[in-house]
């Protein structure tokens, strides 16, 4: 009975499936951690717009005046705003650490062209040196933020008005920095 479909293998066939996997799996590999790397950035990334955001938008929430330059009044609002961005990067940013973020808190006194009275801008910018995974992709996205740390520099800053009732004259001549 002869089989149907079946075909014979000769020796030299066996070796080489073996031989096609050694010279693809490394090429291919590399692309599975390096799509792997970049989802870790792109998500620390999105962390750190979102946690800087929400940021923003805690400092847009106080009414600012004379009395709020204040040490003891100042640095309670910059507390909350910093322990606000310190929360949303918790629970936002895989493997975040306080000590790799740098953040800038500040408010800046603006005049509206059209009506000349002053207002308010909330500044919030924070940069954080996020860790590099995998060895050798760390290796081609270290130098892109200029070091040679095994970290990435991410940026995020946002401004913000905020709605304090409007005023001829600013409270204050300068902008005021946490």
């Amino acid at each position: 009975m002869i089989a149907i479909g079946r075909r014979r293998r000769s020796g030299t066939d066996r070796g080489q499936s073996l031989a096609e996997f050694a010279l693809v799996a490394p090429i291919f590999f590399l692309l599975v951690f390096a799509v792997i790397q970049l989802g870790l950035v792109m998500a620390a990334q999105n962390g750190l717009v979102d946690g800087v955001r929400s940021a923003a938008r805690r400092a847009a929430t106080y009414r600012i005046n004379e009395a709020s330059f204040d040490p003891t009044v100042w640095s309670s609002i910059c507390s909350t705003i910093d322990t606000e961005l310190t929360t949303r990067l918790r629970t936002r940013v895989i493997g975040f650490t306080s000590s790799a973020l740098t953040r800038t808190i500040s408010y800046e006194w603006q005049q509206n062209p059209e009506t000349a009275e002053y207002f308010l801008v909330a500044h919030i910018t924070a940069s954080y040196h996020n860790p590099l995974y995998v060895p050798l992709i760390a290796a081609f996205l270290d130098r892109s933020d200029g070091t040679v740390d095994n970290q990435l520099t991410l940026t995020a800053s946002e401004q913000m008005r905020i709605e304090n009732p409007a005023l001829t004259t600013p409270a204050s001549t300068a902008s005021e920095s946490c």
